[in-house]
């Protein structure tokens, strides 16, 4: 009797190269066509993986990393994320058992209020307006000046790190830990990357970077899920997304060097 398809699995290896060192690893694909949604995990297995050799290989330099557990001061940032990681996180929070998805609820409530009051609510419900770098970079600051955490965030950590979102993946501060009591944009430095998974995830809608960039607000997440902005999200080969997404990769660095 042949195995169940959703059982099946295809191995795709890979090379990537990450400063002066060769990334070498083997990825474990759902045989069956899968909307890139389904495939975050991978992605984001994947991305961890290149991010931890960026890291290591910026400490070896004599940066340190200075993210913790129990550091949530880089917490009440602006966060954007694709689409696929919208849905993801909202049906996220539609599964959690209560009383904790109540408790989620009432932290998305109370950010609302506050950004409405701030001005910012309505602005960032369309992020497509927001082409603009500056303009961006401006709300960003706005937002931050708020104070105003993750709904996510509990105990000064992140309750949700396994599916926390590319971008905040991507944050590694490296200057020192003394100034994360009072984050400022001349005090915190970030590390540089190679490539940004995130931006690759804007564009990545229909499994082939093909799309323009489409982000949410991670504040808006809910707001974004009632009004059902999601389009009907295309099932590919795993395989080829995941070519794609190395692809991707490559002419980001390709345009970088």
């Amino acid at each position: 009797m042949p195995e169940p398809a959703q059982a099946r699995r295809i191995e795709a290896r890979f090379r990537l190269r990450v400063g002066n060192r060769t990334l070498e690893a083997t990825v474990n694909l759902p045989a069956e066509p899968v909307s890139v949604e389904e495939l975050l995990p991978v992605l984001y297995a994947f991305a961890d993986a290149y991010l931890s050799a960026v890291a290591s290989q910026a400490e070896e330099t004599g940066l340190r990393i200075s993210c913790r557990p129990g550091c949530g001061a880089c917490c009440s940032q602006l966060v954007p994320v694709s689409e696929a990681e919208a849905s993801r996180l909202v049906g996220l929070v539609q599964e959690m058992p209560e009383p904790r998805r109540a408790e989620v609820l009432e932290r998305f409530r109370k950010l609302q209020e506050k950004l409405e009051k701030a001005g910012l609510w309505e602005r960032l419900l369309d992020t497509e307006a927001l082409r603009d770098l500056e303009t961006r970079r401006r709300i960003g600051m706005q937002y931050f000046a708020l104070g105003a955490p993750c709904p996510f965030l509990e105990n000064q950590s992140c309750s949700i790190y396994p599916d926390r979102p590319m971008r905040c993946r991507e944050y590694f501060v490296t200057s020192p830990a003394t100034h994360c009591a009072d984050p400022k944009p001349e005090t915190i430095q970030v590390l540089p990357l190679p490539v940004k998974f995130s931006e690759i995830l804007y564009c990545f809608g229909d499994g082939r970077g093909l799309e323009n960039t489409r982000w949410v607000a991670l504040s808006h997440l809910l707001e974004w899920g009632r009004q059902q902005r999601a389009r009907p999200a295309p099932a590919l080969p795993a395989v080829e997304i995941f070519r794609h997404f190395l692809a991707q990769i490559a002419s980001l660095r390709q345009a970088q060097d």
